[in-house]
């Protein structure tokens, strides 16, 4: 989904298409879609919870009014010149121009400027954000410049009106910015128990002092540059905070004839004050990032050993030790099972628009032979949504997806084929079969023919008269009292079904932020399952649309919820999935690395409980809700399948052919299996700078994605052999490394 080579002309479908993929726009850097100005007439649209809460564009309209009338010359056609970042290396510039003249039933958008990385992607995403129709385009590149001419309407197929395109050109400057602004929160909560201390061999040192004196003149020379950089972007901020004063002091000069009345022609133009403002933003912007950056290199060269690698904070059961025997144990329960898994996400979105059941026992001996560990399949039950994710009769198994005959062979061959079935489950909310006599949906059906008192008593749409919800309200459906005992019971004993009868081995809990973690423990201990995942999707902290650099409460929450399990429960790891595509699609590979020399995500904090991934269902697929950025994908899958935590491929990259991906996705598998990789692998961060970032796991594999120079063979010497390599991305193993074989 990035710009082709060739000028060309987008049509109505492909631009519509192009629009659904990047459905959100700037979803891509995590943010939900921004508020529009009242006089867009949106209707209600849906809530994602995968991003920071945006200034509205109704508040920066006030403030553009406000300005605006210091300029009584309104233009019908505006032309606006906005400079973006620019810096002692580069200046990149965009001219946007609105047109509501040429066309009566569309507003005509130009772009001009010089080329950037993903620039359609941005500019088509932030229509999208805005609910903006791109109806078709032309879009044309010559000698490193665009020139993009977009006919766009409102979602109700309207003109833009003229007093929102400053709205709007703020948006798409906003979007297309490569150094947008950032800023990095406290560190999170209380410091956590150890989940392993790691010891630096005596033995090693001189080769350690060797290594550190070898790199020492490439460190100075990258904290040189870092410093000047800093000094460079705050040099610039001063100068354009002092610009704004005195265009401050300018505008309160107003002119007054010989009668005493003042004379606004004096007055301050609007559209200066506008530059003005959108240039200290870039300015703190690239100021902040800069910032990041040398915070990030010299967390970098903080040498990962000796450090210790911080876990759960609260007690965990007894029975511990008996678990992953490998390495240690860590909790009582299955969670991401033996610590050798790796999992296939089996379906996408739309899956369930053909029997997909007998899709998957055609490919079950290609996935097994493949590498791959466990399957997750879609949700098993009779559904509202075609997708399974409304769930209602639970014990009725004919879904979108097959019937239960289907079913029960699909988890037959899996096993046969030495595969783990994951059933979707389903429980945060269920639909109910029949309404009461004030027509509200709750009262069940099937053989749990549950009445109101199964829902909490603050879903009052649907006259809920259990207790209050120990969790987030999910508005579409009735939320499940899971403190109730009938409803644990009924549960369970659904849970033993799919185990006993259908023969499941492990479950996926779906949306388990809408209710106690604890309850997640009840239903593991009570089923026993040989894997158990949790999808806690919490929102990653943002500024401005922009990830900060410091995720530690993120992932200190995603930690806090494993906790609750008692540790039975591993969790997918949106940290570690927001940091690397914000690393990858802003070119910032610097955000790998925390502040204590580890991976960024739960994968390093508690690794046996991460489970790392690249998309989803609801964040890509048809949804897009928070898609990793396409050019980028096989660096994604070059991090999660080299790295520690327990990894989960996407079905549509496995498939992907067009660019490469399914085949380098196999290769990486290989490379996991062959030499052993698994949850509680040891990282050390190697490099991590923008373009760059390097790592050795378990001194096997070295991993390098980027399309920055590395090479883990100093001084012309052949220790390190490549094995793998792709799109910005390259792997080496240690000559003489143990080839693994799982027991």
């Amino acid at each position: 989904a990035g710009r082709g080579r060739r000028n060309g002309t987008l049509g109505h479908v492909t631009v519509s298409g192009l629009v659904r993929r990047m459905r959100g726009g700037m979803h891509a850097a995590g943010s939900p879609r921004a508020s529009l100005p009242s006089s867009f007439a949106q209707g209600k649209r849906a809530n994602f919870s995968c991003g920071p809460t945006r200034t509205s564009f109704a508040h920066q309209q006030q403030q553009h009014h406000h300005l605006h009338q210091l300029n009584k010359k309104t233009k019908r056609r505006t032309r606006v010149f906005a400079q973006a970042a620019e810096s002692s290396a580069e200046r990149t510039a965009l001219l946007i121009e609105f047109d509501n003249d040429s066309d009566a039933g569309a507003t005509i958008v130009s772009i001009e400027g010089e080329n950037q990385s993903d620039l359609l992607v941005s500019v088509t995403g932030a229509f999208s954000a805005l609910d903006l129709t791109v109806l078709d385009a032309m879009i044309k590149t010559e000698e490193g410049r665009v020139m993009d001419v977009f006919r766009v309407t409102t979602g109700q197929g309207e003109q833009i009106e003229e007093v929102d395109w400053s709205s709007v050109r703020q948006h798409v400057l906003s979007a297309c910015s490569n150094s947008s602004r950032s800023s990095k929160p406290a560190i999170y909560g209380v410091a956590a128990e150890s989940e392993e201390t790691k010891q630096r061999p005596m033995s090693v040192a001189n080769s350690i002092v060797e290594a550190e004196l070898s790199n020492i003149e490439n460190t100075a020379t990258e904290l040189e540059a870092a410093a000047k950089d800093m000094q460079q972007s705050a040099a610039d901020l001063v100068k354009i905070e002092q610009e704004l004063a005195s265009t401050k002091m300018a505008a309160s000069a107003v002119a007054v004839d010989g009668e005493g009345n003042m004379n606004a022609e004096y007055g301050v133009d609007a559209q200066q004050v506008m530059a003005q403002l959108s240039a200290r933003a870039e300015a703190a912007a690239i100021l902040e990032r800069r910032m990041a950056a040398m915070e990030a290199l010299l967390s970098a060269r903080r040498s990962p050993e000796g450090l210790s690698v911080t876990g759960p904070s609260s007690q965990r059961g007894g029975g511990a030790e008996g678990r992953f025997l490998v390495s240690g144990g860590t909790g009582t329960g299955p969670a991401a099972g033996s610590g050798y898994e790796i999992i296939l996400q089996a379906f996408n979105w739309e899956s369930c628009k053909q029997n997909w059941y007998k899709v998957l026992v055609e490919q079950a001996s290609e996935f097994a032979e493949a590498g791959f560990t466990a399957l997750w399949l879609p949700p098993p039950t009779d559904s509202v949504s075609p997708q399974g994710y409304l769930p209602r009769d639970l014990y009725c198994l004919d879904s979108q997806y097959g019937n239960e005959a289907e079913l029960r062979e699909l988890v037959k061959v899996i096993q046969s084929k030495g595969l783990k079935a994951v059933a979707d489950i389903v429980i945060n909310h269920r639909c109910a079969h029949y309404q009461d006599d004030q027509g509200r949906w709750n009262k069940f059906g099937g053989r749990l023919a549950w009445d109101n008192r199964a829902i909490c008593s603050n879903n009052k749409q649907f006259g809920g008269t259990g207790n209050l919800d120990s969790g987030d309200d999910y508005e579409a459906a009735p939320n499940i009292d899971h403190t109730q005992e009938f409803v644990q019971k009924d549960l369970l004993g659904w849970l033993n079904y799919l185990k006993k009868s259908i023969g499941f081995n492990g479950w996926r809990f779906d949306y388990v932020k809408g209710y106690g973690g604890k309850f997640t423990r009840q239903y593991i201990d009570g089923s026993v399952p040989e894997l158990a995942i949790g999808e806690f999707w919490d929102s990653c902290d943002y500024t401005d649309g922009v990830l900060d650099y410091n995720q530690d409460k993120h992932r200190q929450r995603t930690v806090d919820w494993c906790d609750q399990t008692g540790g039975t429960s591993a969790a997918f790891d949106f940290t570690t999935k927001g940091i690397l595509q914000e690393a990858v699609g802003r070119n910032e590979r610097w955000r790998l690395v925390d502040a204590e020399g580890r991976p960024p995500g739960v994968v390093g904090i508690w690794p046996s409980r991460a489970v790392t991934f690249i998309e989803n269902h609801d964040t890509g697929s048809t949804l897009g809700h928070w898609p990793f950025p396409y050019h980028g994908l096989h660096e994604g899958y070059a991090y999660i399948l080299t790295h520690p935590g327990t990894p989960c491929v996407f079905y549509d990259h496995y498939f992907q052919a067009d660019n490469g991906l399914g085949d380098a996705i196999k290769k990486l598998l290989k490379i996991r299996k062959q030499f052993g990789i698994h949850s509680r692998s040891k990282v050390k961060v190697m490099q991590a700078v923008a373009e760059c970032y390097a790592a050795n796991v378990d001194d096997k594999v070295t991993v390098k994605i980027g399309p920055g120079d590395f090479t883990p063979n100093a001084d012309g010497k052949s220790e390190w052999v490549l094995c793998c390599s792709g799109p910005s991305f390259a792997v080496w193993h240690k000559q003489g490394a143990m080839v693994f074989s799982n027991p």
